[in-house]
């Protein structure tokens, strides 16, 4: 029994019962929002295509369609699927518990692993199908074999274990599809620099999360005549990032201007308002298909900024807001759902700022792979903050955040032990 106990996929069990209960009980039978793309992905998948034929669709990458195929084939009710969210969710809190187990002390583990799993920003999402339950699950999983593989017992299995769950992590979340062509050329100019096994162990994992994407990359280069395109949605965000309308804050809006309507019924939809603005760019953009569409925003993005460098700086800025607390808006009342969501903001904000500060104290500690996945938050947040950024997307780096904190309190303790000593 005292073995039981010290299991953490028994400790951390009633989570599981906790996650999936949410899901199920937050279900509701209709897609919305993202959910409906998703599934269509997933049905086409099913026929042996992805982009829908006759049009080029791109949105997003293949990692959780995939996923959603067996459900398609067996035609379950879509609770099953969400049910599923539950799971992933409760696999990346003991995930990051065995991570902070090769680091810190247990009580350490045990309490930043708890602030994670208590992380309920996190919990909206259970009850939709969305990506963000399989993304935190892959982060924590690469997490763990990660900091195996840098680890003096490390071995070569691991890393290249952790290279899988990574590749598969940006199929997901196509963001990480260029951090690993970063960390991928990084780890190559320093293994010509550094030859010794350590270094290759780091190269081969960025190159087998490249290969991994390899049969998608060739299938978008097929359609779309561009090499790593791994999606054509990255223009649209980088243009409302780029908006020079003051007033707004550089948020995220559809096709249609109505976004953030049907939220609450007791609020006037502000479609209107944005379409005074973005309208005539719609109509001219829109006229255009695929990539060239994609490119267009692109291009009236950069022209933007060109323009108006300083707008786009705050709203890089508002987009930070949008990250951690999730405000502001534009254009939008404040609701009571989104004062719910600063508190855990800024603790994992704190959490942010108290592991950079920690970094530059304990610098001449850290290993090798301390700095890589320190490039991978960094390449992750400036990718995110350069185009529209919402909370949710945070929440696949909060359990790297928590990684960084618990090793930085673990530095700060044993320094005030030295110095009580």
């Amino acid at each position: 029994m005292k073995k039981l106990s010290a299991n953490p996929w028994f400790c951390f069990l009633p989570f599981l019962l906790i996650y999936t209960a949410l899901a199920a009980l937050g279900h509701r039978d209709v897609m919305e929002g993202d959910e409906g793309r998703y599934f269509m992905f997933a049905q086409n998948l099913t026929q042996g295509y992805y982009s829908p034929r006759g049009e080029l669709n791109l949105w997003n990458g293949p990692g959780y369609p995939l996923v959603l195929v067996p459900f398609v084939f067996m035609k379950t009710p879509l609770v099953f699927p969400v049910i599923l969210n539950g799971l992933f969710q409760y696999v990346s809190v003991v995930m990051l518990y065995q991570s902070l187990r090769l680091l810190v002390s247990r009580q350490l583990s045990i309490v930043f692993s708890l602030l994670w799993a208590f992380y309920y920003v996190a919990y909206k999402e259970l009850a939709w199908l969305y990506t963000e339950p399989l993304s935190s699950c892959l982060m924590s999983v690469f997490l763990f074999f990660f900091i195996r593989s840098g680890l003096p017992t490390g071995r070569t299995r691991d890393a290249w274990i952790a290279g899988l769950f990574f590749g598969y992590l940006a199929l997901t979340k196509i963001i990480f599809g260029y951090v690993t062509l970063f960390l991928l050329m990084g780890t190559s100019l320093l293994l010509l620099l550094k030859r010794n096994e350590r270094m290759k162990q780091y190269f081969f994992t960025w190159l087998i999360a490249f290969l991994v994407n390899i049969p998608y990359l060739l299938y978008t280069f097929q359609l779309t005549g561009k090499p790593l395109y791994w999606a054509n949605s990255g223009g649209m965000s980088f243009y409302w990032a780029s908006t020079p309308v003051e007033g707004e804050f550089g948020d995220w809006n559809d096709d249609h201007f109505t976004a953030y309507c049907g939220y609450d019924t007791t609020q006037p939809c502000n479609a209107a308002q944005f379409a005074v603005h973005h309208q005539a760019d719609y109509d001219r953009i829109f006229r255009l298909q695929g990539v060239e569409r994609d490119e267009a925003f692109r291009q009236q993005a950069w022209e933007n900024i060109r323009q108006y460098p300083v707008k786009y700086l705050k709203n890089c800025i508002a987009n930070t807001g949008r990250l951690f607390f999730g405000i502001p808006f534009s254009y939008h009342y404040f609701r009571m759902a989104q004062l719910m969501r600063i508190p855990p903001g800024a603790l994992v904000f704190f959490l942010f700022i108290f592991s950079c500060i920690s970094c530059f104290f304990f610098r001449g500690k850290a290993e090798p792979w301390w700095w890589i996945l320190l490039s991978v938050l960094f390449l992750f947040l400036a990718g995110t903050l350069a185009v529209s950024a919402y909370q949710r997307m945070l929440t696949v780096v909060v359990p790297l955040i928590v990684v960084f904190s618990a090793v930085a309190s673990a530095n700060w303790l044993q320094r005030l032990r030295s110095s009580a000593n």
